[in-house]
């Protein structure tokens, strides 16, 4: 699979030129731990994986306990519920770079604001800069699917599903964060 020469760019420059983020806190996700309670989802915006991704964020709104916000561009709103939006933090093109990273100081300090347990990266695509963001975030647990860049941005990967169904990847997520 081939690796975009941006991304490629962007994991040279996040890599030496951003401060390195050291993971102090421990969370529990076992058997006897509570699960992690403050979760951020980076939601992707393209319709055919953003369809499959609003079905599985829909089932965490049952849990009130659980502080859960969501990043998207706001060309993938659209598809996600009404119930989401209050908890969704999006932004434009305009809060990009021409690399496709996200420079808004105002949209990154209102995703840096809250103190996470766990991010998850719900994009399939390897086109997407938004999943470079893990990279400058604080979060001890990071979980994403499989691609040439995983083992750089995430703590936790999660295999493709060979047979297409992603049903069985969600629910491995949902299970590493407690959430079932």
């Amino acid at each position: 699979m081939k690796i975009p020469w941006r991304i490629q760019f962007l994991i040279w420059w996040y890599t030496f030129f951003r401060e390195t983020q050291k993971h102090e806190s421990v969370i529990k996700i076992g058997k006897k731990g509570k699960g992690a309670s403050r979760i951020l989802f980076l939601l992707p915006a393209e319709k055919e994986h953003a369809q499959i991704a609003s079905h599985f964020v829909k089932r965490d709104l049952v849990d009130e306990t659980r502080q859960i916000r969501y990043v998207v561009h706001k060309e993938g709103i659209q598809y996600y519920s009404e119930q989401l939006k209050p908890h969704i933090i999006s932004y434009s093109n305009n809060d990009m770079n021409w690399l496709g990273a996200i420079k808004s100081e105002s949209v990154l300090d209102r995703i840096k604001s809250f103190q996470y347990d766990a991010m998850v990266d719900l994009n399939q695509s390897n086109e997407q800069t938004l999943s470079l963001l893990s990279m400058e975030l604080d979060i001890p647990i990071k979980i994403g699917f499989q691609s040439p860049l995983a083992d750089k941005l995430y703590t936790l990967v999660i295999q493709r599903s060979s047979t297409g169904f992603l049903e069985k990847n969600y629910e491995t997520i949902e299970r590493v964060l407690g959430l079932i």
